[in-house]
């Protein structure tokens, strides 16, 4: 079974502004239907959608997404995820704790550039994994 992608509000901005290796990335994920995206990235999208153009732009990319919508389940991961690292004494945004309990929930890779975001190294692609080893 091929890997399912939870894809992160970073690698859309990028597609949305251009970006040939974004456009890449999610031609190939949308064309094999394995990318979703969290109803939070959507949320994020309109958000920085100043205008009507931007807004048509997002809500274009977005109907080739289908949308996770958050759970009890997702909320209860999360808030562990949250906890548990803050306990360690890293401070994670609710927003990505929420994305990577969706991943956890429904064993999706996370397709980002944020990797700092997502501590939970197992959830995180190939991509974004290739950019942490170019990091060290």
């Amino acid at each position: 079974m091929a890997d399912k992608f939870i894809v992160d509000t970073d690698i859309c901005i990028d597609f949305l502004k251009g970006q040939e290796f974004a456009i890449s990335l999610l031609k190939d994920l949308l064309i094999n239907e394995n990318a979703y995206l969290s109803i939070l990235t959507y949320y994020e999208l309109l958000k920085g959608a100043f205008s009507k153009k931007q807004e048509k732009a997002v809500k274009d990319l977005v109907d080739g997404f289908e949308i996770i919508n958050i759970d009890n389940d997702i909320v209860e991961i999360g808030a562990k995820f949250y906890r548990d690292y803050r306990k360690k004494g890293t401070t994670l945004p609710t927003v990505d704790c929420l994305i990577m309990a969706t991943a956890k929930k429904y064993r999706m890779k996370i397709l980002t550039r944020n990797v700092k975001h997502y501590p939970e190294r197992n959830l995180l692609s190939e991509f974004s994994l290739s950019i942490l080893k170019s990091r060290k």
